[in-house]
C-alpha cells in the first residue's frame, strides 16, 4: 500500500477536519495510507515546507497570524514554493474563501488547483484529492 505525506495549511479547524475526512475517503478509493500534517499559521506552514516534501498540499490564503513576524498570505507561500525548495512541484490545492478571479488566475499560473470554499462539494473535493494523489 502506497503511503502519501499530506500538508493541510489552514487556520480554520472545521475546514481542516472536513479535508481530513475527505482525504481519508480518497485514500480508501485509491488504496493508500496517509500521513497528514496540519499547520494553522503561515509562519509554521513556511517552516514545514522547507523541511519536508509533501505528496499533496492543501493551502489556505488567509491566515489570522498577521501579528507574527514573517506572516504571508497563502498566495505568497505558493509563489515561494514554486521558486525553490522541496515542494517546487508538489500537487497543491489552493482552498480558499477568497472568491477573486485575479487570485484564481495567480494560483493557476503557479500550477495549483484553485478551489473555492464557498462552492465546497464533498464528493467533488474527494475525487480531486484522489486524482491528485494517484494521477
Amino acid at each position: 500500500m502506497k503511503k502519501y505525506k499530506i500538508l493541510i495549511a489552514d487556520d480554520d479547524e472545521a475546514h481542516r477536519n472536513l479535508q481530513k475526512i475527505l482525504l481519508t475517503q480518497a485514500a480508501q478509493r485509491i488504496q493508500a495510507e496517509l500521513d497528514v500534517v496540519e499547520t494553522i499559521n503561515s509562519v509554521e506552514t513556511r517552516r514545514v515546507l522547507e523541511h519536508q516534501k509533501y505528496d499533496l498540499i492543501i493551502l489556505d490564503n488567509e491566515f489570522k497570524d498577521e501579528l507574527l513576524r514573517g506572516h504571508l498570505p497563502g498566495i505568497a507561500i505558493l509563489q515561494l514554493m514554486r521558486k525553490a525548495g522541496l515542494n517546487i512541484s508538489s500537487p497543491t490545492v489552493f482552498c480558499t474563501g477568497d472568491p477573486y478571479d485575479t487570485l484564481k488566475a495567480m494560483v493557476e499560473k503557479h500550477g495549483a488547483v484553485y478551489y473555492s470554499k464557498s462552492s465546497e462539494d464533498a464528493d467533488e473535493m474527494e475525487r480531486l484529492f484522489a486524482r491528485l494523489l494517484a494521477p
